[in-house]
């Protein structure tokens, strides 16, 4: 995901959130990016709508 961020110039970081509910390796990590462009990334992650 951060992949995509970068490859669309929207600089981001991923951080890590804490182990919360998930019990499997590792723990939970987020992306954060700047405000500004907050509905452009949601947009390229987010899943196409179907008609």
């Amino acid at each position: 995901m951060q992949q995509i961020l970068a490859a669309h110039d929207i600089p981001s970081r991923v951080i890590d959130i804490g182990v919360g509910i998930y019990f499997g390796q590792g723990s939970q990590s987020a992306l954060q990016v700047l405000k500004q462009h907050q509905w452009t990334a949601l947009l390229l992650l987010s899943s196409p709508e179907e008609d």
